[in-house]
């Protein structure tokens, strides 16, 4: 099934260069993958969507962290991403 769009010059200039550079074989190959980076790029914001909303209900229900200031909470984000890393290790 065959269809046609009209992007716009500034799309079309965008498309031969993926092209000319050797990127990709075609202007059709290049849209394709185009519209396989929009659909990843709308499941990632769902996806952070989705944590965000369950961060927003911990900390509705009071589970966060006080920080007395930002070097303080520099310093636990630090510690804490360091045993992190060693627990995966």
């Amino acid at each position: 099934m065959s269809k046609s769009y009209v992007p716009g010059d500034d799309v079309d200039a965008i498309i031969a260069r993926q092209v000319e550079k050797g990127n990709f074989p075609s202007a059709d190959a290049v849209v394709r993958a185009g519209v396989r980076m929009l659909e990843e790029y709308e499941a990632d914001i769902a996806r952070l969507r989705a944590r965000i909303d369950v961060a927003d209900a911990a900390y509705r229900r009071g589970e966060f962290r006080k920080s007395p200031g930002a070097d303080a909470m520099k310093a636990d984000i630090v510690s804490r991403g360091v045993a992190r890393s060693r627990r995966k290790s």
